[in-house]
């Protein structure tokens, strides 16, 4: 008996709709207040957004399950004694977890005052509180894109690829490595490394790790 007859085909990715990366993706609010945005991102599709007032530890759940991260400048940070609250918080998350996307938010007048701090940079976006809601779903849509299309993935390696190793690979190529790293569901960096045959390839890995592991 042929028992490769029986064997269940594993389909080749394919592009993700805006509807998928919006039910893919988690989003994660830390302020110690109630921001009307964050219902207004789940009405638009952001099923897996999410509120917490503070964080108790920066190995909790929430925090670890997210994709990306925005924090307000005030009002957080306490429970782990940061001196400059949601800033200090921001630096260390930033730290702990430097491929999630990271968004900082205050009020005006705050952000006027904390202009220079380090968490300010350490943030990959900054909003203004009163931004209207519409700004928020841009940076969002454009973030959870950059993690969970399949286009903008393909780019993102591609320009590490270039940038790490200086290998220009072409689109089809990295789709065929992708499928096949999907087919055998192997996502060690090992594995990864050798599948584009590169030394060492934990930012790549980061990047297909991230978009394989939401098909798995």
């Amino acid at each position: 008996m042929n028992l490769k007859f029986w064997e269940t085909k594993t389909e080749p990715l394919k592009e993700r709709n805006l509807e998928e990366i919006r039910g893919i993706c988690k989003v994660l609010f830390i302020d110690d207040k109630a921001f009307p945005v964050i219902d207004i991102l789940k009405t638009a599709g952001w099923k897996n957004t999410k509120r917490i007032k503070d964080v108790d530890s920066l190995e909790q759940m929430e925090v670890k399950e997210a994709h990306i991260l925005i924090v307000d400048i005030q009002g957080v940070g306490k429970k782990l004694k940061f001196k400059d609250e949601g800033l200090g918080l921001i630096i260390a998350l930033k730290d702990k977890y430097p491929n999630k996307r990271l968004i900082v938010y205050s009020a005006e007048h705050q952000g006027k005052i904390q202009a220079f701090h380090p968490g300010i940079d350490a943030a990959d976006k900054r909003l203004s509180k009163l931004a209207d809601p519409y700004q928020f779903q841009v940076v969002v849509e454009g973030y959870a894109k950059e993690a969970f299309s399949l286009t903008e993935c393909v780019k993102r390696i591609q320009s590490q690829l270039l940038k790490e190793f200086g290998k220009s690979t072409e689109t089809e190529k990295i789709i065929a490595n992708l499928n096949k790293i999907y087919t055998n569901k192997d996502f060690s960096v090992l594995n990864i490394s050798k599948v584009f045959n590169i030394q060492n390839g934990a930012a790549i890995s980061n990047i297909v790790q991230l978009f394989l592991t939401a098909s798995a």
